[in-house]
């Protein structure tokens, strides 16, 4: 069935339900995704103006299977999460009538470090509901699907897009992917939606609410997987690049948060900083694979503008490899030589096929960030050196002798009292 076809038998249907046909109701384009997936709106509020719109979901069934967005909507809704109501399946044909959750994503909302704040706040505790619950049957997010995915930046990014396939200067890519994947497994195991982040959350507030809330959308890939890979999604997505500091206070929140579930699990508690390189070894499984999967919408499933976000995604990769000194040498070849290769391809792509950013600029890798992001890593190899120094410097404190000689025995008592020496 053609895209045309299935967008009139989706109307049809829908229109079906509520005794209509198919003139009588309007039906208006939302939105598509990464996927096969496309979705309307059916205007049911212009007949009725108590009767609140619906969403239509367009999933081809050859295509997508549905049957797992509509079972965890179903069993997640019921453990308190917000998510929207599926109020029928077709699942002969792939398509879904959903709740209506509106137009503000929360995208919308972040328009500054203190809003952040407080909505990120939210979805933080969103996050600690939903690793709360069972992951049940839900798939494995295992060593063989996080490799399965780290193996399409190879594949697309180097070896279609950039035509670099057998490069490789970038320090030992089985090494490299043994490392991502061992700091995967160190994390407790909990229910991950995969997906979440600015975009897949909605300000919404239903009939039965006071104030208005975030609500969960595009959950159907969830898995049962490391409980940091969801909020790395959430901080390092496609829109902003927040503040270090930002940054710091959020992860701590989660960490706090988490502390119990590595008790429960048998795990040591991690530091501060443990926790943050954690997130942002995951942080780097995770870029890898965006640049893959980027570079294979743009090139298999012609979605061009994907190439204007990978300037972002190679930025937060950047990021998170400076608090991942294990991977120094990855981070050179990043450096030295896919920056330079992919800005030149981007270049190129970016002028055949005149794409542009919303402000009207073609996207580009702008080299002058490397100053701030080799500063981020200055202070992540200090922050190393201090937890690495603590228990010596305490010893030195601890048994402190004056080592200048000839001192008074009275001085000497006065600067075991200075600052530090305790």
């Amino acid at each position: 069935m053609t895209s045309d076809a299935r967008r009139q038998a989706l109307h049809a249907w829908a229109a079906a339900r509520h005794d209509l046909t198919p003139e009588a109701v309007r039906m208006s384009a939302v939105a598509d995704d990464a996927s096969f997936r496309r979705y309307f709106r059916l205007h049911l509020e212009e007949l009725d103006p108590a009767t609140p719109a619906r969403i239509l979901m367009d999933a081809p069934p050859e295509k997508e299977d549905s049957h797992g967005f509509v079972a965890i909507a179903r069993q997640w809704r019921d453990a308190g999460l917000p998510l929207p109501e599926v109020f029928a399946f077709d699942e002969a044909l792939g398509f879904l009538e959903l709740e209506d959750l509106g137009d503000t994503p929360l995208m919308t909302a972040l328009t500054s470090t203190e809003h952040a704040d407080h909505y990120y706040g939210e979805a933080i505790g969103l996050l600690e509901q939903l690793h709360q619950l069972p992951p049940g049957n839900l798939p494995a997010y295992d060593d063989a699907r996080l490799s399965a995915e780290l193996e399409l930046f190879p594949e697309w990014c180097l070896g279609q897009l950039l035509d670099m396939p057998h490069d490789r200067r970038y320090a030992a890519w089985n090494k490299l992917t043994g490392q991502l994947l061992a700091a995967a497994s160190a994390q407790p195991v909990v229910s991950v939606h995969r997906d979440f982040h600015a975009q897949n959350l909605f300000l919404h507030q239903s009939a039965s609410q006071h104030q208005t809330r975030l609500w969960i959308i595009d959950f159907q890939d969830a898995v049962s997987g490391p409980e940091n890979y969801d909020l790395i999604s959430l901080l390092r997505d496609r829109h902003w690049r927040w503040p270090e500091p930002a940054m710091a206070r959020w992860i701590e929140q989660a960490r706090l948060a988490a502390l119990p579930r590595y008790a429960a699990a048998g795990l040591p508690a991690p530091s501060p900083l443990e926790y943050r390189q954690s997130v942002e070894r995951m942080g780097v499984q995770r870029n890898l694979k965006i640049l893959g999967i980027f570079a294979r919408l743009t090139l298999r499933d012609a979605k061009p503008r994907y190439l204007t976000l990978m300037p972002r995604f190679l930025g937060h990769l950047r990021e998170g490899l400076a608090f991942c000194p294990e991977l120094i040498s990855f981070t050179h070849w990043l450096d030295e030589v896919l920056t330079p290769a992919l800005s030149l391809r981007l270049a190129e792509e970016c002028e055949a096929r005149d794409l542009r950013l919303a402000n009207g600029e073609r996207p580009e890798i702008n080299l002058d960030d490397y100053d701030e992001l080799a500063a981020l890593a200055d202070r992540a190899a200090r922050l190393q050196r201090n937890a690495a120094a603590a228990d010596t410097a305490k010893s030195a404190a601890a048994s402190g002798e004056s080592k200048e000689s000839g001192e008074s025995k009275e001085s000497a008592a006065n600067a075991d009292n200075q600052p530090g020496s305790h």
